[in-house]
């Protein structure tokens, strides 16, 4: 009984890379594909469709706290979580309201939403624990400058009283200018990641793809995966030999059988008879019907030998153990196969990487 070897012989790694430069085209279009889409809605999103600007003005504070001795400092000062925790509290919001309700004959504000309020202020604790920064940010310069001088009113005031750890507050910096904020956008970076990215994923892909692809390139993985014999390619130096050989004993009628439906069988006999002339006889006859038509296991069972013709390519090796399955119920067996419109180049290459002649 025929038996296979499909999915258990070893991998080919030389194969494997030359098929993935051959997928070297397919690769860069993917990467670039994948640059254009990611990269480019990364800019359409943070440049083309970025919004309104906003506008920061920043105060500085020092921060003196209760403690006897300098040392003691980091053992009660407020972190930054802790201040925008106070910054976005009830208590300092309802403050700070009052405060802008108050300075709004100068500047009109609108109507106060303190949640968004509470939104456009962000603390920063820097390396000295003393160090406050409150950042306010707003769609307008004139109102973020507004809320700031507001924040420096409420803070300095009856705020840090509210506080045990605080003695007092001092402004060391006003927050009297606003200026433009620049979001941190990186084009290049992001085109150049995207690229990187799509071309990995686009070479995994493939790759999983050609792991996985039953087709059949070499003729030796005729014999490798499937246990035929291999002539070789029409156009390998050792297909005469290979021919006198596996037919030496087959004089009379040979049938010359197409795995694939699309092969021309009288075609290949005809480039037999000029390769090799001294084993191919007027008694061979080619077999134009597909190995499952009516009627062609009883020529193949009269013929004194079989050549199964096996177009390389993808998405053959199922069709083939489909087609050695089936004659070997039919009691057909096949001398030898021969494999038709090879890559030459790609065969050629790989016994270069190999390091050996082509047989």
């Amino acid at each position: 009984m025929w038996k296979g070897h499909y999915g258990r012989e070893p991998f080919d790694l030389r194969l494997t890379m030359l098929r993935m430069l051959y997928k070297l085209p397919l690769i860069l279009g993917l990467t670039l594909l994948g640059s254009l889409v990611l990269g480019g809605g990364y800019y359409a999103k943070n440049v083309l469709l970025r919004g309104e600007s906003m506008y920061s003005a920043a105060s500085r504070y020092r921060i003196e706290y209760a403690v006897e001795e300098e040392k003691d400092v980091g053992t009660v000062y407020i972190n930054q979580m802790s201040w925008n925790t106070y910054l976005r509290s009830d208590m300092f919001l309802e403050s700070l309201k009052e405060k802008l309700t108050d300075m709004s004959n100068d500047i009109e504000l609108g109507e106060i939403d303190v949640s968004r309020l509470g939104d456009s202020l962000e603390a920063v604790v820097e390396s000295d624990l003393r160090l406050l920064t409150v950042v306010v940010s707003t769609k307008s310069p004139e109102r973020s400058v507004q809320i700031a001088e507001a924040v420096e009113a409420v803070l300095t005031g009856g705020f840090a009283e509210e506080i045990r750890e605080i003695e007092t507050i001092k402004v060391i910096e006003a927050g009297n200018s606003a200026n433009e904020v620049v979001p941190d956008v990186r084009v290049g970076r992001a085109f150049a990641l995207s690229a990187v990215l799509s071309c990995f994923f686009a070479v995994l892909i493939l790759l999983l793809k050609e792991t996985g692809d039953d087709g059949v390139w070499l003729p030796s993985t005729l014999w490798k995966r499937y246990g035929l014999r291999a002539a070789g390619t029409l156009e390998s130096k050792e297909l005469r030999e290979n021919m006198g050989y596996f037919f030496s004993q087959s004089s009379g009628a040979v049938a010359v059988c197409g795995c694939q439906e699309d092969i021309d069988t009288s075609k290949v006999l005809e480039s037999l008879k000029l390769k090799c002339p001294e084993t191919v006889s007027g008694e061979w006859f080619a077999v134009p019907e597909a190995p499952f038509g009516e009627g062609v296991c009883h020529k193949l069972r009269e013929a004194k030998g079989i050549l199964l013709v096996v177009r390389a390519g993808s998405h053959t090796g199922r069709r083939l153990e489909r087609v050695l399955e089936y004659l070997e119920q039919q009691d057909c067996q096949v001398t030898a196969a021969l494999l038709w419109d090879a890559d030459e180049r790609l065969i050629r290459r790989y016994y270069f990487l190999r390091g050996t002649d082509r047989p």
